[in-house]
């Protein structure tokens, strides 16, 4: 047997660009498939490519992600915009810097007896016989919850009222048990957990966000690379690395769907090949590839949350191209 003997220059390299690394400490808001980008760029050494260590914890909350960039203890944080715009009308600046996905990363899902000829229905028809139901969201007033309210408003119904509600996190078993039990009639989960329900045969897709089947909630800025000012004062071409590596994954997500899901299979192993597939064919859809934003998306995003505060948003400081790859 014929020994591989790599010179011993070779190594000393690898160890010193190991060591030449920048940390880049990320915060992901949650363990949700939303986040491929960022499971690609790990699983992939996407960072190592472009000289980062990458720091990665997940926390369970938006407000803790948030509070992890605002206080620095996080370089870059996997947050949603609606957490940027909470922290702006509080006078707390959080600047997003990636588009990761311009569309809701979940579907309204609904049991099978209000699936039952939903496909002839209008979305106003298919709102207005959400009336009486109990419908699960990850958390209270989160941006599902939103925009349902936005949705049962514009149709004559009230949320909570004529609608109740219940949460439910983000696990995906949680819902596909609420589902199997009725406790629930419909959801407004994040992905994976709605193709969950579907496979378990407990539900459907009702209202598909993902898709742009609603035209409120197509083009916006949804889930977000973000930093503090301080950060992008200080640490400018970290950002724009990070840029690079979150652009980069976004295009083997959106190019190569045979390498991304084998990568996201290896994030989720207790999913079926088949699930994973589908969840993946499902919030694809979402995903940028450049990562821009407008001011046009913001103020569409900023319609339906209505985040409640002192202080008058100015759109154009909440997020920045500057980073991009050009």
């Amino acid at each position: 047997m014929r020994l591989h003997v790599v010179p011993l220059a070779a190594v000393a390299a690898l160890m010193s660009s190991v060591a030449c690394a920048e940390s880049v400490k990320i915060t992901n808001i949650g363990h949700g498939y939303y986040a491929g980008p960022l499971y690609v760029a790990e699983k992939e050494k996407i960072f190592e490519k472009y000289g980062l260590k990458p720091e990665i914890s997940i926390v369970q909350g938006g407000s803790l992600a948030l509070q992890s960039v605002i206080a620095k203890q996080a370089d870059v944080g996997v947050l949603s915009y609606e957490h940027v715009l909470t922290a702006a009308v509080q006078g707390k600046r959080v600047v997003s810097f990636f588009n990761i996905a311009n569309r809701p990363v979940n579907n309204v899902i609904v049991d099978n007896d209000l699936a039952a000829g939903a496909s002839k229905l209008t979305i106003e028809e298919k709102v207005r016989h959400l009336k009486g139901t109990k419908v699960a969201f990850p958390s209270a007033n989160g941006s599902g919850e939103k925009m349902l309210k936005v949705l049962a408003g514009k149709y004559g119904l009230q949320l909570p009222g004529d609608i109740s509600t219940v949460y439910l996190g983000s696990e995906p078993g949680s819902y596909v048990a609420a589902f199997q039990r009725n406790l629930v009639q419909a959801a407004l989960p994040v992905e994976p957990a709605g193709v969950m329900v579907q496979k378990a045969g407990a539900g459907t897709i009702y209202l598909n966000l993902m898709n742009g089947e609603v035209p409120e909630f197509r083009d916006l800025i949804f889930m977000t690379l973000a930093a503090s000012p301080d950060t992008i004062k200080e640490k400018p071409e970290l950002l724009r690395k990070v840029a690079k590596v979150f652009s980069e994954a976004a295009r083997i997500l959106k190019e190569d769907p045979a390498r991304g899901k084998a990568v996201l299979a290896k994030e989720y192993p207790k999913m079926s090949a088949e699930a994973n597939s589908e969840v993946y064919d499902a919030v694809s859809q979402t995903w940028t590839v450049d990562g821009l934003m407008t001011e046009e998306q913001a103020r569409a995003t900023f319609s339906y949350l209505q985040p409640e505060g002192p202080n008058k948003v100015e759109f154009a400081a909440t997020f920045t191209n500057e980073f991009l790859p050009k």
